[in-house]
């Protein structure tokens, strides 16, 4: 539609110059209008064909001119032959307007170089649009994967460490107390079954996420009995609320690692989640021996989970640590979205 009406307007430019400037009459410069106009229009979408040619063979830029002065010549000399031819033959009697129009081929054929020049322009730039706009789509697949892919390796970092943590636990267990050993591989399995069902999942609610976390809570509260101590401070407008799959979990497990493992009295970690502003916001408070701390490390739990947040949200703004002499403080926040 545009390549049309912008055809039409240098046709109605070029007849109001053969009628004000040259005194033609109306017949004479409408059909001199028209015929050029309409035939370089035609001859320029043909031109879309060798363009797109040109495009998709690799060659050096000599070719590339050499191929591009070829097409023209041939474009630009069959427009001006099929159009005088044209014109000459509607208008035999008007010597005037014959040798006007031998006089203008020079400058008619400059005028035809620079329709072909700036249409064959436009054609590479609608061409360099398309593969520009495939190129970010590509793009945007390719980090899509890369994405997923990096998730999936954080979590196979992190759900083994889990698994290997639990079965030193059984393995204890089943030597001191067997009933609760095999309790403790009841609660292993419920674990295990959720995160197998969910590891393909990028979010969870919030509501299913503690529940998983209380499955993990009950594994080491068999091991730990009273020197375990939870609680728990959630807002129900949290619980449908979004957040990274199994991403809560390791965080429990480093709270337990540094405050029950290595303390012979009670300890106590504290989970508390409020909903404002658009953002899920999960705190978990934990005692700890700042000793024990100091010779273990923190290990690839949160280091992993800060990771996550990055990938998942592109945001360095939504995790924080703050540590005092006995407690340890992670607060997450996670950006809810709209449902479309």
């Amino acid at each position: 539609m545009t390549y049309a009406i912008v055809w039409v307007l240098l046709m109605a430019i070029h007849i109001l110059l053969l009628m004000v400037f040259y005194n033609f009459p109306a017949g004479i410069s409408i059909s001199e209008g028209i015929v050029f106009n309409f035939l370089f229009s035609v001859i320029g979408l043909g031109l879309w064909f060798p363009v797109y040619f040109q495009n998709t063979r690799k060659g050096k830029i000599i070719s590339f001119l050499l191929y591009h002065i070829m097409a023209c010549i041939i474009s630009v000399g069959l427009w001006l032959w099929v159009s005088y031819s044209i014109l000459s033959l509607s208008f035999p009697d008007n010597s005037r307007y014959i040798a006007q129009l031998s006089a203008s081929l020079p400058v008619r054929a400059g005028t035809g170089v620079l329709f072909y020049i700036l249409i064959v322009l436009v054609y590479y730039l609608m061409i360099y649009y398309q593969n520009f706009k495939e190129k970010l789509t590509r793009e945007s697949e390719l980090k899509a994967l890369v994405k997923e892919s990096e998730l999936n390796s954080l979590k196979s970092q992190i759900n083994p460490h889990f698994l290997f943590n639990s079965l030193n636990s059984i393995s204890s267990l089943t030597l001191i107390s067997p009933e609760r050993a095999r309790e403790m591989v009841i609660k292993l399995s419920e674990f295990l079954r959720y995160s197998l069902s969910h590891s393909q999942e990028q979010l969870t609610s919030m509501k299913d996420e503690l529940q998983n976390i209380s499955r993990y809570l009950d594994i080491e509260k068999i091991r730990f009995g009273k020197r375990l101590v939870v609680h728990k401070n959630i807002d129900e407008k949290c619980l449908e609320q979004k957040l990274p799959g199994l991403i809560l979990q390791p965080l429990i497990e480093n709270a337990i690692k540094y405050g029950v493992y290595e303390s012979t009295s009670t300890s106590s970690i504290t989970i508390e989640c409020k909903s404002k502003n658009m953002m899920l916001e999960v705190t978990l408070l934990n005692d700890f021996d700042p000793e024990t701390v100091m010779k273990k490390g923190e290990g690839i739990g949160i280091s992993n989970i800060n990771k996550r947040m990055l990938i998942m949200y592109a945001r360095d703004d939504l995790f924080f640590i703050n540590k005092t002499d006995h407690t340890f403080e992670i607060t997450l926040r996670f950006p809810q979205f709209d449902e479309q």
